[in-house]
């Protein structure tokens, strides 16, 4: 009697607990998770939509668990629950891609930076590249302020003086030409960047400026997902110059230039706000961005898809500046016998921009900020008109207006993976990739804002195919494991380009499209081709989890090279888990403790095709006309025995972590020198003159890189995960060939001269120039006599700045409550410098610029307040005003200032 009783009460005291399991990062749900009371074999798993159901104690406590994720226990209810589950990182990090392969985490040996999806959905991307920014040490980002453009990426410095400093990018295994463009951000699952030599030496000729290996998402098996994203923002300009107003402006030309310009009539229309032009005001206006994404995923246990469109548009804060991509993604991979998995992807994009950046001379932004105030927009005629106080040709307006230059791209790539299974533990990859673009440009320009119409038209497109061919072991046998790899790899690419503009069209109606009718036309083709034959080994041996050692050679055969086709490129790497050795048994404190080091060297096959042979230059008859050429000189020399650009690197690290990992450190210093770097040297004219390339060059980084993260709260309701990164670099020219320096950079239609420098024994991006002392009796610019001679000129320049970053720094935090997510993220960079020859211009009556817009630099001139001035005499003939001067060098760094902060709420099934 007693026992029934007892069951009864038990029964009345269960109840149906109901719910759903999600990821807390992308409220997607997690499938499959273990649901069970705490203390008990009571409980489910979630089913393909997350949910679950089953009867438990009233008062239970569940534990809810996936592999992946952070196991959380949570009091049920009697309403539906909701459970969100956070990612483990510690998961996460096992597995990390490195080229041609994965490596698990305790495995690794080189200094990889990594980041995961989360980062791009976290941010407003237009793409890959302006994502990179601060969160990776030993990674430099700088951004172009154009619509739809791409950052300029730097990893661990500058390696070439001359040559192309930008890292290689590898999608899904296959290198990419034209880098991260066409992958929408969204589209990414996740990312690791190369940095150490035994990292990139498996990529040989191409690894020298650090890789990037970008996995795109593919469809995961048991989960059916249909999502769609959609974003609207907007922009203006930051801050804007404090100019003359058209009054100001007339009143100062008065006082400068002219006492007897402008009527009265003019004077008071100026006044009264009915005459003039604001600049700043009619050129800047609201940018807008729009973005639209569509995914679809599903996938059983054998075959699995992907399929994800995008939209996005950018209108910038100048008038006609826009961009429109259009991206497509399809991936498939099944298991289609035991022996035998398929993976197919398609990748395609068409992007449009339109702008006026193309336009000769000044671009549009420089000649609006020194336009003059006063002048009239058009003409009666519709004529946009020409500053009749400047010499700065073509109004900005009539250019952004009337005078586009489009921009058209077309680009697709694509691979088929097989992998076999040859034995256990023995799997043979073949993998055959296509990359493809297709780009067309288009300028025109109307009488209506030049003084002769002109137009052009260009076509050029690249093809790119590459077989990769991978034999690969993996054994483990007592304490010790291997990796083997045996990779032969073939890659052509071939491009061709074809050009047509012409001036004096007889027709304007229909732009760029009536060049063959031109009074003056020029034809230009060009074709390429190179070739790439590479061989790869690389042997992973880990023994006890505690010393693991990595060799990788690969050996190169560029057709770009005539005497010197084939380059070696070997590494090495250790690594000791120094928290797996008996001793540290009793330091529980540390979760993970290893130390690496690594050497090995990289190359780059920076030459063109074609570009060792010897090349000849039409040159004009002797009578000096342009539509005979009857002649031909050397323009550049054959160089046959150009050989690699070589980069030598060693690093040493460290990585380790405590409490749990919930605070853990990653250090690394590293010395790099590339050796051979390609120098253009010049032959006199009285010699023959032309150029010709010598393997002389010498670049020398080193620096220091440090990241932090730390799990600050976590828990079923609250997260906060910060993570800080650093990174100090030191640049060095070591060698010139010779040559002590060589001088770059002539800006402003030539008014600006030699305004950068390399030099030996100093970093790469000097600024060069005249020491600015301040001003003299009369008000006018004092420059330093640098040499004593009593009188300023060239050898009185010298170094007044550097455009390269001492140190960078990123902070990201982000903070969870519920559905709700804040992310801030802060980052900066410090000890550059940058020449405003914008602030420069509108200070001056320099070269085109014949008379001041900047208000600062009236109000604040010799003339007006005369001792302590900050701008020098206008109305002193004999002022010298050089754009190139330490009084133009402005601190270019900026503080880590939370340029980023975000607040979103995740809605969940």
């Amino acid at each position: 009697m007693l026992g029934k009783t007892a069951s009864s009460v038990t029964q009345r005291d269960n109840r149906q607990i109901t719910g759903t399991v999600i990821d807390a990062a992308t409220g997607e749900p997690v499938v499959g998770a273990n649901v069970v009371v705490k203390g008990t074999t009571i409980g489910t798993i979630s089913d393909p939509d997350g949910r679950f159901a089953f009867d438990a104690p009233a008062s239970a406590t569940l534990v809810v668990s996936y592999i992946g994720y952070l196991t959380v226990e949570v009091e049920s209810s009697s309403s539906p629950m909701q459970i969100r589950l956070q990612e483990d990182t510690r998961s996460l990090e096992e597995v990390v891609v490195i080229g041609y392969g994965t490596v698990k985490k305790v495995d690794l040996a080189g200094s990889v930076g990594v980041m995961d999806h989360k980062s791009f959905r976290d941010q407003h991307l237009s793409d890959l590249s302006n994502g990179l920014q601060g969160r990776v040490s030993g990674v430099s980002v700088q951004k172009n302020g154009q619509p739809g453009s791409s950052a300029k990426i730097r990893i661990r410095g500058v390696n070439s003086v001359y040559r192309n400093n930008a890292p290689l990018y590898v999608v899904d295994g296959l290198v990419r030409e034209n880098g991260e463009a066409g992958i929408a951000p969204e589209d990414i699952e996740s990312v690791q960047i190369l940095k150490d030599a035994s990292s990139t030496a498996i990529y040989g000729s191409r690894g020298a400026n650090g890789v990037i290996l970008i996995t795109t998402r593919k469809g995961k098996a048991n989960q059916q997902n249909i999502t769609f994203n959609a974003r609207m923002g907007f922009s203006n300009l930051a801050k804007k110059y404090e100019m003359l107003t058209p009054y100001e402006s007339a009143l100062a030309y008065r006082d400068i230039k002219n006492p007897n310009a402008f009527t009265d009539a003019e004077m008071e229309g100026y006044k009264n706000g009915t005459k003039g032009i604001d600049w700043q005001d009619v050129f800047f206006g609201t940018g807008m961005t729009q973005d639209y994404k569509v995914t679809i995923s599903k996938g059983n246990q054998h075959t699995q898809y992907y399929v994800s469109g995008r939209y996005s548009s950018e209108r910038g804060i100048v008038e006609n500046n826009k961009s429109d991509k259009y991206q497509f993604k399809f991936n498939l991979t099944s298991e289609l016998t035991p022996w035998l998995h398929l993976t197919a992807d398609i990748m395609a994009d068409h992007s449009d921009f339109t702008g006026s950046w193309f336009s000769t001379g000044p671009n549009p932004m420089f000649k609006a900020l020194n336009y003059s105030p006063t002048m009239e927009m058009q003409d009666k005629n519709g004529k946009y008109n020409w500053d009749p106080y400047n010499n700065i040709e073509a109004n900005p307006m009539g250019e952004i207006r009337q005078a586009p230059s489009d921009s058209r791209a077309n680009r697709m790539t694509g691979h088929v993976d097989l992998r076999f299974t040859i034995l256990p533990g023995l799997t043979f990859t073949t993998t055959n990739g296509v990359d493809y673009f297709d780009g067309k440009n288009y300028s025109f320009g109307p009488t209506t804002v030049y003084r002769q119409s002109f137009a052009s038209n260009a076509d050029h497109n690249r093809l790119m195919l590459q077989t990769i061919n991978n034999l690969m072991y993996t054994g483990k046998w007592d304490q010790h494991s291997l990796t083997a790899s045996a990779i032969f790899e073939a890659t052509s690419s071939e491009t061709r380009m074809m050009s047509i503009s012409g001036n004096n069209l007889p027709v304007e109606s229909v732009g760029y499209w009536n060049i063959n009718l031109a009074g003056s036309k020029s034809l230009r083709n060009d074709y390429g081709r190179r070739t790439l034959l590479s061989g790869i080994g690389r042997i992973i041996y880990n023994y006890d989890d505690r010393y693991i050692l990595t060799g990788t050679f690969r050996a190169d055969g560029s057709s770009v090279f005539t005497n010197n086709k084939w380059g070696y490129f070997p590494s090495v790497a250790a690594a000791w888990n120094i928290v797996n050795e008996g001793f540290m048994k009793d330091l529980s404190i540390f979760r993970q403790f290893k130390l690496r080091s690594s050497y090995g060297i990289v190359g780059s096959q920076a030459l063109n095709p074609y570009e060792t042979l010897g090349l000849l230059w039409e040159a004009n008859t002797a009578f000096g006309t342009t539509s005979q050429r009857t002649g031909y000189y050397a323009g550049i020399f054959a160089t046959p025995d150009l050989t690699w650009e070589k980069t030598l690197q060693w690093d040493l690290g460290v990585d380790f972590s405590v409490l749990d990992d919930r605070l853990s450190f990653s250090l690394d210093y590293y010395d790099k020198r590339t050796k051979d770097g390609l120098l253009r040297k010049h032959i006199p004219s009285y010699n023959g003159g032309g150029d010709y390339w010598v393997n002389d060059g010498e670049v020398h980084n080193k620096g220091f890189e440090a990241s932090v993260s730390a799990r600050l709260i976590q828990n079923s309701d609250w997260n906060w995960t910060s993570t800080l990164n650093g990174t100090w670099l030191k640049n060095e020219v070591l060698s010139l060939g010779g040559e002590r320096f060589i001088f770059g950079n002539t800006l402003w239609g030539g008014f600006v001269n030699e305004v950068s420098l390399v030099k030996v024994g100093e970093p790469l991006g000097l600024l060069y120039g005249y020491v600015w002392e301040g001003l003299d009796e009369n008000g006018c610019n004092k420059f330093k006599d640098v040499n004593g001679n009593n009188k300023l000129d060239s050898e009185d320049r010298q170094i007044i700045g550097n455009s390269l970053p001492d140190f960078t720094l990123g902070w990201n935090n982000q903070i969870s409550w519920k559905n709700w997510e804040l992310n801030m993220f802060f980052n900066g960079q410090f000890g550059m410098d940058k020449i405003n020859l914008t602030r420069f211009a509108m200070s001056t009556m320099t070269g085109p610029s014949r008379f001041i817009t900047l208000k600062e630099a009236y109000e604040n001139n010799y003339d007006k307040v005369g001792a302590g001035a900050a701008y020098s005499s206008l109305k002193n003939a004999s002022n010298r005003n050089y754009g190139n001067s330490s009084q133009w060098v402005e601190d270019a760094s900026y503080q880590p200032n939370g340029n980023i902060s975000k607040l979103f709420y995740i809605f969940a099934p």
